[in-house]
């Protein structure tokens, strides 16, 4: 009985979060309540206050969920191929994730600027695990000679910040200019120019 209780507790949680993504997404922050929440999840607003606090505390959890997948997608993205398949997958899986949740609402920015306020630690810690996953297969490349880092004069680590803060400032560029397609295909072709910097010979 207790096991069923907590599995459907998960499952009203998860029905919450997947309710403020589509209302988040369509109204924005600002201009959603947790009526609204609740009533986009099919129960009462004191059912969500069960779960939540508070709107901050929903996007918070949220924005947690989001991460979580993002990062998990990754790790299975890296698992198999060439250096350029691997990182230009675990590129599409973390930052084309946050690509598609900001082409796909009219309220980007101030999405952006919540999530800055309210999750900071939340994304700061996800791009740690990120860049840590990224530096880890570069150095695996480097271990089968697929690339060519100590001749550039950096480390995993620095070429890691190096390719993702390029993919970040491309994200930013194709924001609100760019399909999901076309940036996915700008994605890949701005690692292939990058590892071809690196020594990368097999793209």
């Amino acid at each position: 009985m207790k096991r069923g209780t907590t599995a459907e507790r998960a499952g009203k949680r998860e029905s919450i979060l997947a309710a403020a993504f589509e209302r988040f997404s369509r109204y924005g922050f600002r201009r959603t309540s947790m009526e609204d929440i609740a009533q986009q999840a099919g129960i009462s607003r004191a059912a969500i206050y069960l779960h939540f606090k508070n709107k901050e505390e929903v996007f918070h959890a949220l924005a947690e969920q989001v991460h979580e997948r993002a990062l998990a997608a990754a790790v299975e993205a890296s698992a198999a191929g060439t250096a350029a398949e691997r990182i230009e997958r675990i590129l599409e899986a973390k930052l084309g994730t946050s690509f598609d949740i900001m082409h796909g609402s009219p309220h980007a920015r101030e999405l952006l600027d919540e999530n800055d306020r309210i999750c900071g630690e939340v994304s700061a810690a996800s791009a740690r695990r990120f860049g840590k996953l990224l530096a880890e297969v570069l150095r695996q490349a480097v271990r089968r000679r697929e690339l060519r880092l100590q001749q550039m004069g950096l480390s995993a680590a620095a070429a890691a910040d190096l390719i993702v803060d390029s993919a970040k400032g491309l994200e930013m560029a194709a924001t609100g200019v760019l399909s999901p397609a076309q940036y996915r295909k700008r994605l890949a072709q701005l690692v292939r120019v990058l590892l071809a910097g690196l020594g990368a010979e097999n793209l």
